[in-house]
C-alpha cells in the first residue's frame, strides 16, 4: 500500500520533578538542602532516510510519546534525561503543523526537532541563597510539547512522465529502468506513483517517475492522477507522453496536449512552468508514419520544445531520447535546489508574543497564557513557599499590575489556567492599607 499523506500525534516527555531533601547524617547537624534537579523529558525528532519509501508505517503507528525525565534524588543526585525518539520518514517528506510549514526533509540524514521535551524541575538545593539557607521549595517538571503533525510525501525524482491513461508511461519506465510496474491495455493500470533509476553508460544517472494518467477535469477531482501530481513538483523536466496510435488528426493531437497542460497549470503554476519534452509513443503499430513526422515538426515549432517518436514496446527511438536527456542533464546538478522547498503562503511579520490575557467578570479574574500555564504546572501549590514564588512570578510578569488596573481587591477569585486562588497579596500582609498597594 502506497501512503503519501498521513497525520501523526507526537508528545515529548515531561521533565522530572525536583527533589525536596536535606542532608541527614550522624555528627553533621544542619547539613542543609541536597535535593537534586529532575531530568529532561525526551525530545522527538524527525529524520529523513533513503531506507523508507512510503508513509504506510504511520498508518498502523500514528502516535509517538517520549519518556519522562527521571525525578531528582537526595544527596544532590540529578535525574537522568529521557532518551529522544527519532521518527524516520522517506526523503522528500514535508512536515506541517496545521498550515505552518515545519520542515522539508529533502536530503538524506536531515534531522528536525518537532517536539521539545520539558526541562527538569529544580530541587530545593537550587533555591539556596545567602538569606534562605533551608528552602523547602521545589519545582515540578515542565510539560513537553504535544502536536498533531501532517506528513506529506513528495517523491524525489529528476524527470517525471505525464500523459493521458494508456499512453504507455509504465512501458517506457520498464524499458528505461529496472522498475517492474503493472502493465495492461486498459485505463488506470497505474494506481500509484512508480520510480526507477535510469543508469547511463556515460554521464549522470537520474530518477524517473511515472504518475497515474490524467484525464480532462482531473483538477476538479476526476480520475486518479491529480492525487499524485504533487510528486512532480520537485522534478526538473517532464516527459509528456502521447499515444500517437489513438490520434486521428492534428486537431485531436493539439487537444490531447492541451488537456494535460491545462491540468498541470490548474494544479499549480509552478508545475505548469516545468520544462517539457513531447514524446509520441506506440509508433510500432502506426501505419501513417509520414503524417506523424509532419505532426512532430509542427508541434515542435508551435511549442518550441523537442519532440521524439518512440516505441516503448520495441525500443525504437529510445536511443535518441536518452541522448537528449543525457545532454540536458550533463551540466546540471541533479540534487534538489532551494526552489523546490515549499514556502509559506504569507510573509511572516514578527509580533511580540502576548504573555498573558486577563478576563474580568463579577470579581473573578481569569488569567490565560502559555507562560502562565507552564508555571502553574511546575508549581507545587501544597507548599507555602511555592505559592509565594508563584505570586512573585506573576508580579514580575506584570500580571499583578494589570489586575490592579482592573480593580482587583483582596478576597477576589483568581483563576490561572484552571487553578483557582483567593487573592491575598503579600503586600497586604505588610501594609494594612490596601489603597497604598493599589497606588
Amino acid at each position: 500500500m502506497f501512503v503519501d499523506e498521513i497525520k501523526i500525534f507526537v508528545e515529548a516527555g515531561r521533565g522530572g520533578n525536583g527533589c525536596l531533601s536535606f542532608r541527614r547524617e550522624k555528627y553533621v547537624p544542619k547539613g542543609g538542602p541536597n535535593g537534586g534537579n529532575g531530568g529532561r523529558g525526551g525530545d522527538i525528532f524527525i529524520i529523513a532516510t533513503e531506507d523508507a519509501h512510503t508513509l504506510v508505517d504511520f498508518f498502523y503507528h500514528p502516535r509517538f510519546i517520549a519518556s519522562h525525565g527521571e525525578h531528582g534524588k537526595g544527596k544532590n543526585q540529578f535525574g537522568r534525561d529521557a532518551d529522544p525518539i527519532h521518527i524516520k520518514v522517506p526523503v522528500g517528506t514535508v512536515v506541517w503543523e496545521g498550515e505552518k510549514l515545519l520542515a522539508d526533509m529533502s536530503k538524506n540524514g536531515m534531522i528536525v526537532l518537532v517536539a521539545k521535551g520539558g526541562r527538569g524541575g529544580k530541587g530545593n538545593a537550587s533555591f539556596t541563597t545567602s538569606t534562605q539557607q533551608a528552602p523547602r521549595l521545589i519545582e515540578k517538571g515542565e510539560v513537553g510539547e504535544s502536536k498533531e503533525l501532517r506528513l506529506e510525501l513528495k517523491l524525489i525524482a529528476d524527470v517525471g512522465m505525464v500523459g493521458l491513461p494508456n499512453s504507455g508511461k509504465s512501458s517506457l519506465l520498464s524499458r528505461l529502468t529496472n522498475a517492474t510496474p503493472k502493465i495492461a491495455n486498459y485505463p488506470f493500470t497505474t494506481l500509484e506513483p512508480q520510480l526507477g533509476v535510469v543508469k547511463m553508460i556515460a554521464g549522470p544517472s537520474f530518477v524517473l517517475a511515472d504518475i497515474p494518467g490524467l484525464i480532462e477535469g482531473a483538477s476538479s477531482g476526476k480520475g486518479l492522477g491529480i492525487k499524485f501530481l504533487k510528486h512532480l513538483e520537485r522534478t526538473r523536466l517532464l516527459i509528456h507522453l502521447i499515444d500517437i496510435f489513438s490520434i486521428s488528426n492534428y486537431q485531436n493531437l493539439l487537444h490531447s496536449i492541451q488537456i494535460i497542460n491545462n491540468e498541470l497549470k490548474s494544479y499549480s503554476l509552478k508545475l505548469g512552468a516545468i520544462p517539457q519534452i513531447v514524446v509520441f509513443n506506440k509508433i510500432d503499430i502506426c501505419n501513417n508514419r509520414n503524417q506523424i513526422y509532419i505532426w512532430k515538426d509542427r508541434i515542435s515549432k508551435k511549442y518550441a520544445i523537442p519532440v521524439f517518436i518512440i516505441s516503448g514496446a520495441t525500443g525504437e527511438g529510445i536511443d535518441k531520447l536518452l541522448k537528449h536527456l543525457l545532454e540536458r542533464f550533463e551540466n546540471l546538478n541533479l540534487m534538489i535546489d532551494e526552489n523546490t522547498v515549499p514556502q509559506p503562503t504569507e510573509s511572516v511579520v514578527f509580533k511580540p508574543a502576548k504573555r498573558f490575557e486577563i478576563i474580568h467578570q463579577n470579581n473573578v479574574f481569569e488569567i490565560y497564557g502559555s507562560e502562565i500555564k507552564k508555571w502553574v504546572l511546575m508549581s507545587d501549590f501544597s507548599n507555602r513557599a511555592a505559592n509565594e514564588r508563584f505570586y512573585k512570578i506573576l508580579k514580575r510578569m506584570g500580571v499583578l499590575k494589570a489586575m490592579y488596573k482592573l480593580g482587583i481587591k483582596k478576597g477576589a477569585t483568581v483563576i490561572c489556567e484552571g487553578k483557582e486562588f483567593i487573592f491575598d497579596p503579600m503586600e497586604d500582609r505588610r501594609k494594612p492599607n490596601i489603597n497604598e498597594t493599589v497606588q
